[in-house]
């Protein structure tokens, strides 16, 4: 599958797309006329794989009831590409997996939390596993795709490989292990990004037209995606920061937090900077949306994290090698932050 081809795809209308377009009277006999006079193209509707042939007519009758328990749950582990439906709203409802939602064209008009989120071709949203969206109804040429990662393809697959990258892992370490608790999405302004368009694209060719080692793949595709999304959120924060902070970057202070972060205090890290410390602190609050106690902290347990999977150094030494001598609050803090003591993080990957 070509770029041309993938496009002609995407555009093409699904079998429930035509019902949309075309039954506004959604009476059993209508329905069924549709169906009868309608032919169901497979190929089409591997874009909307929550309908098939044998559900159609109980999935036409009432295409609502999927929303009811307002969780939309899908089936599969891994990785999966689907288009959302145009000409009809998705109401009020939240997932059991990672959403990450691409305007591929068009527009895509959503409500998060409460907020209206509007979005052009180009950008990308990445949705946690409890947030609550709903999406208006897209128009002919509005080609909106979500990419849907169930927990253990991040688990698996991306979190070691984004372990460095402390946007993402930190959404995504709390997408796994912080349940109920979290409900966060990221927006990308990624409009302008040439390279994010033609790796989207590439991916999707990959995923709708599979061949050998599909898999691996997609999967690589994935790594880098996520790699050009941390560029452009980095590059649309530090050009908004450079004022702000003068002659540094918010990645540079995070990073200067990260490689001292055993010795590290919010004086000490403003001298660094030659910046007066409520300055600074007003500064990563805005720039990160947490205080600095929070971004030192989550440096250091990231340290311990790499600490216990690749030595087998004493987890009362990994505390103070990243600045805790009380081994005890360690563990209460990194229980909260991973979902499991440090003993019990370091047997795991022992045994995988």
């Amino acid at each position: 599958m070509n770029s041309f081809e993938l496009n002609t795809f995407l555009h093409e209308h699904t079998f429930f797309e035509k019902f949309l377009l075309n039954c506004k009277n959604n009476n059993i006999q209508v329905i069924k006329s549709f169906i009868q006079n309608t032919s169901f193209d497979q190929n089409i509707m591997r874009k909307f794989p929550l309908m098939d042939e044998k559900n159609s007519e109980d999935f036409l009758i009432n295409p609502k009831k999927q929303f009811e328990t307002k969780t939309i749950y899908h089936p599969r582990d891994g990785i999966i590409f689907t288009c959302h439906p145009r000409f009809g709203e998705a109401l009020e409802h939240h997932h059991d997996y990672i959403e990450m939602v691409y305007v591929y064209s068009g527009e895509c008009h959503q409500k998060i939390n409460d907020a209206n989120i509007a979005m052009k071709k180009g950008e990308l949203c990445i949705l946690d596993t409890n947030v609550v969206h709903s999406i208006e109804p897209a128009s002919e040429n509005d080609i909106i795709v979500n990419c849907l990662m169930s927990k253990k393809h991040l688990d698996d697959i991306l979190i070691d490989r984004l372990s460095g990258n402390d946007l993402l892992s930190t959404f995504f370490i709390h997408a796994l292990y912080e349940r109920n608790n979290f409900n966060e999405y990221i927006l990308f302004n990624s409009s302008e990004s040439e390279k994010l368009a033609k790796l989207m694209e590439d991916v999707l060719c990959e995923y709708f037209d599979r061949s050998l080692c599909s898999d691996e793949v997609i999967n690589s595709y994935m790594i880098i995606i996520f790699s050009e999304l941390l560029r452009v959120f980095e590059s649309h924060t530090n050009s908004q920061s450079r004022d702000l902070l003068k002659n540094a970057s918010i990645t540079d202070i995070v990073l200067y937090i990260q490689n001292n972060c055993k010795n590290a205090t919010l004086t000490s890290v403003a001298e660094h900077f030659h910046f007066h410390p409520n300055y600074l602190s007003t500064a990563i609050k805005k720039f990160t949306s947490h205080n600095f106690t929070f971004v030192l902290q989550e440096a250091k347990l990231k340290k311990a994290s790499f600490l216990l999977k690749n030595s087998d150094i004493p987890v009362v030494e990994v505390a103070s090698n990243v600045g805790y001598e009380n081994t005890n609050f360690f563990y209460k803090i990194f229980k909260n932050y991973y979902g499991c003591n440090p003993t019990e993080y370091r047997k795991k990957f022992l045994t995988e």
